[in-house]
């Protein structure tokens, strides 16, 4: 099983989730030997995204029985690991459409016929359902990190077009730039002049000029700019997307994260990866493969060996028996550990299967739809389908999520068909995958009491990815102290010069694509479709 793969390195992860993902690739990239594993045969972990089978195959996931390893010495003893699914509970899912068995075919009258569960399998591969659904800020950290590094050649975004937020009983499109603001029948104009100043300051302010001053409610200084209700509530929920209880400061520096990320790669502050959010940590493990790391899925993991001594971490051993030692650190999400099964903080997610989008429109869109009101914590619901690869055309992914769960699924649901009124119904819902996932931000590598041995967390109940990104850049900094450079710039394959040949007219012709390259800007293909192309921090993806 293990023939040919080394038994010593510099760094050893366990999981393959957005941080330590990250990390792996950063660890490669600076010359360190990495051995990146797995007990999951798939990549992602708490990230990962399923195909129609992969889901329900994985909602029906047993635990793996223990198997007790011997140290080797008095000196050594075995850390056993825990089962990574325990940060998954209350999995469910449930169809409102039969199941027949039938072989049947496709043919021209296909659409006419019932949707059965028999029709969906049979397009499983085109789905991409996401256990954790993210967007992307267009100037947030895991964009500016995919340029930085050069790993976002390995990947595909769709810009997020439709943004809405409820007004008056229903839902509607969300104004996102000046233009949008002044076409709008439904500000006068006196509006539109108080909402641009307030939009603007937000924009121009400098994170240092904010002080105790902004530490009074948001809405307060809102209503002070002479904002009415239904302006506030836009700026609140829709643009700051902050609940009504934040301070002044965090309504601002959220407002302005998303001002500055509208217009870098179009009318839209948000971004949306191809075939989900899985696909952005197997780019990262990508990049650490391609810099000389091992990877391991379905590695039969037993537990982590401690020299009992020095207190500390030494490695990994197998439920063969088989030990791998790393010099420098052991790297594991905490998901392995016992102590995530008694953390009481969940994040309660939903996923819909739909036949229908929840507001019609004309053409394929990724949309966003933020609900909150006051005394409430904000949902986030975010809607994709044939798109950005992630359903069959025709069908829709529907994901309900909250940043700290206090509603009930089924009242959400009940909410949004309420302001969806007859153009989206529960008729449409065709299945209900409802699930707890365990909060373990909480849990930090201050946790483990153990040296060579970093903790990393799962994902939170955030929109975005940047607690990951932080995280990784954070620990990273806490193993190498002496300040290596944070995943620096792969180069690409014709910056690339072999020894020992004659270059130089290989040279002068890259310098001239090199050249070109750095005045490119946004490579766009059809259907607002994003790829990363350009050499520097001000080029698009």
């Amino acid at each position: 099983m293990f023939e040919g793969l080394p038994r010593e390195y510099d760094v050893i992860v366990v999981g393959t989730g957005m941080v330590e993902s990250i990390l792996a690739a950063a660890c490669a990239r600076n010359g360190k030997t990495v051995l990146h594993i797995d007990t999951n045969e798939y990549y992602g972990a708490e990230w990962a995204s399923f195909s129609l089978n992969g889901l329900i195959e994985w909602t029906q996931m047993q635990e793996n029985p223990k198997i007790d390893i011997n140290p080797q010495d008095d000196t050594e003893k075995i850390l056993p690991i825990g089962n990574p699914l325990n940060v998954f509970r209350n999995v469910e899912l449930k169809w409102n459409i039969e199941k027949t068995n039938e072989q049947t075919t496709t043919t021209e009258n296909e659409s006419i016929k019932p949707i059965t569960l028999d029709v969906l399998e049979k397009q499983s591969r085109k789905f991409n359902i996401d256990l954790t659904p993210k967007l992307y800020y267009a100037s947030g950290g895991l964009i500016d990190l995919l340029v930085q590094s050069n790993v976002g050649k390995y990947c595909e975004f769709k810009l997020v077009s439709r943004l809405l937020f409820e007004r008056n009983g229903q839902i509607d499109n969300v104004p996102s730039s000046r233009a949008d603001i002044f076409n709008s029948n439904d500000i006068s104009l006196i509006d539109k002049r108080l909402l641009m100043k307030v939009i603007m300051n937000c924009s121009s302010m400098a994170i240092e000029d904010l002080n105790e001053e902004h530490d009074i409610p948001f809405i307060e200084y809102l209503k002070k700019q002479k904002l009415n209700d239904t302006l506030c509530h836009l700026i609140i929920n829709s643009i700051s997307m902050v609940d009504y209880n934040a301070s002044t400061k965090e309504g601002i520096i959220k407002a302005k994260r998303y001002l500055d990320s509208i217009g870098r790669y179009g009318n839209s502050p948000f971004l949306y990866p191809l075939y989900g959010n899985g696909e952005m940590c197997q780019c990262f493990c990508r990049l650490c493969a391609v810099f000389g790391g091992f990877y391991f899925l379905r590695f039969p993991l037993a537990g982590f060996t401690i020299d009992s001594l020095n207190n500390q971490c030494t490695g990994i051993v197998s439920t063969t028996g088989e030990r791998f030692r790393a010099r420098d650190m052991v790297i594991c999400n905490n998901s392995f550990l016992e102590s995530v099964s008694s953390n009481k903080n969940v994040i309660h997610r939903t996923v819909l299967f739909t036949n229908k989008s929840i507001k019609s429109s004309e053409k394929e869109e990724v949309t966003y739809l933020r609900l909150s009101a006051q005394n409430k914590t904000g949902i986030h619901i975010i809607e994709v389908g044939f798109g950005p690869g992630c359903a069959p055309d025709g069908f829709f992914l529907l994901y309900i999520f909250q940043e700290s769960s206090s509603e009930n699924t089924d009242e959400i649901i009940e909410q949004l068909l309420r302001l969806t009124g007859d153009n989206f119904t529960r008729d449409n819902i065709l299945g209900q995958l409802t699930f707890d996932q365990v909060d373990t931000m909480s849990t930090s590598s201050s946790s483990s009491t153990l040296s060579k041995l970093i903790v990393t967390h799962g994902p939170d109940g955030s929109i975005d990815h940047d607690s990951a990104v932080e995280a990784a850049r954070n620990l990273f900094y806490e193993i190498y102290s002496n300040r290596e450079e944070f995943l620096a710039r792969a180069p690409d394959p014709e910056d690339i010069i072999i020894e020992g040949t004659d270059n130089t007219d290989e040279t002068n012709n890259t310098d001239e694509t090199n050249n070109t390259d750095e005045t490119s800007t946004i490579n766009t293909a059809t259907d607002d479709t994003l790829a990363t192309k350009t050499n520097t921090d001000t080029e698009a993806l």
